[in-house]
């Protein structure tokens, strides 16, 4: 008689609904229930700073409705918080003291804000955009806002900054780094991006260090280090994220800055499995979506019993910012060689490693994104180009 594999799977964001309809597919009897401590069903949480301009019911951001879960038979819990884990006796326990058995296990927690530590970082008016309640609070305080900041000029920060804009408020950038976009651009690249993102309309302080968010009960505006002051009637962070693996601290699972896991997606314990933000792999943890989607994928295939491995996609990120977009893909920086082009609002440029390409970024002109992606992916080789002196255009044109 064949047993039915009891799968549990703690969060429902893109990996813990993607994992539960890859196991679904594998295993067409199995017993699938995700928990999550959110009130909504999976939603597209990348596009919570592009809607702050916007009117955006929460049924427009969910990826999928009920329907989908029912037809393929997946249980869901929402506003249902797993408190803790007992892998002896394969259990979770929920916050209404109850607990739940299961044959394999998948944590999929996610992250959250991580809030920096400056003066006043509690006071009405300061902001994180991480679920649709954020974004409704945030949307409400803005109605009597006229001049805003955002603290973090990373791409969320610089997305939601715009969508700022897009209100018709005044928006400062605030960013600790000499640069924008330190993961994405080197400093020539950043200062054209800066460059056109100011004449777009966006007030950007570059090196900045928040010392104390001003007012007394609501925010009137930030004091930085070295002494000047930022108007702003609202402050929305933007600083990065943090792993949701507080509840493991008792459990035996290894944690570090995440879940740590190998290449199969398997914790240190027997059937339990991690994917997403939660996730530290080879001593990164990536918090990216693409690659959230890919470990789920990948945990899923090994609770089912098959073997498949891991292997982290170049990482790739897309910026839009009113007639301005750039397109980052792979390793820019330290690198040997590099091959730029620039003309007007263009500016790209290759990175070469042993006459391979391993990074690239276009700026201004866009078209060939899925081509510079496939050949960073690749490591296409273009010495014989490079010796020929070829420019970036017509490499960009022949591979």
């Amino acid at each position: 008689m064949y047993l039915k594999q009891n799968y549990i799977i703690i969060g429902n964001g893109i990996a813990g609904m993607t994992a539960a309809e890859e196991i679904r597919k594998s295993d067409p009897n199995a017993i699938i229930k995700i928990f999550t401590d959110e009130n909504y069903l999976c939603y597209y949480r990348l596009q919570l700073s592009h809607s702050i301009s916007k009117e955006v019911t929460p049924e427009k951001l969910i990826i999928n409705d009920e329907n989908w879960y029912r037809e393929r038979d997946i249980e869901i819990f929402l506003n249902t918080r797993v408190k803790a884990i007992d892998p002896k006796n394969s259990r979770i326990y929920l916050n209404n003291n109850t607990s739940v058995r299961y044959d394999k296990l998948l944590l999929a927690t996610g992250s959250s804000p991580f809030i920096p530590p400056i003066k006043g970082v509690d006071k009405k008016g300061v902001y994180t955009l991480r679920t649709i309640e954020d974004l409704q609070s945030l949307q409400d305080f803005l109605e009597n806002c006229s001049e805003v900041a955002v603290i973090g000029g990373g791409l969320l920060g610089l997305e939601a900054a715009w969508a700022l804009k897009e209100r018709g408020l005044k928006v400062h950038v605030l960013e600790f780094f000499p640069y924008l976009l330190p993961r994405q651009l080197d400093e020539e690249l950043a200062a054209h991006v800066k460059e056109k993102l100011e004449a777009e309309g966006l007030n950007i302080h570059l090196g900045t260090v928040s010392k104390e968010i001003q007012g007394d009960d609501k925010v009137t505006g930030i004091e930085l280090e070295d002494g000047r002051n930022i108007p702003a009637h609202l402050v929305l962070l933007s600083t990065g994220v943090k792993s949701n693996i507080g509840f493991l601290e008792d459990s035996g699972i290894e944690i570090n800055r995440g879940v740590v896991v190998d290449e199969y997606m398997k914790t240190n314990l027997d059937n339990i499995y991690a994917a997403g933000d939660l996730v530290e792999y080879n001593g990164v943890v990536l918090a990216l979506w693409p690659n959230a989607i890919e470990q789920a994928k990948i945990a899923a295939k090994n609770m089912v019993g098959e073997k498949e491995t891991f292997t982290p996609a170049q990482p790739a990120t897309l910026l839009r910012i009113g007639k301005f977009s750039a397109y980052s893909v792979g390793e820019i920086k330290n690198t040997e060689e590099s091959i730029s082009y620039k003309e007007d609002d263009v500016f790209h440029k290759l990175f070469i490693e042993n006459g391979k390409i391993i990074g690239g970024v276009l700026t201004g002109d866009i078209k060939k994104m899925s081509t510079l992606k496939k050949a960073v992916n690749s490591n296409q080789d273009i010495s014989v180009l490079i010796e020929q002196n070829v420019n970036l255009i017509d490499i960009l044109n022949s591979i």
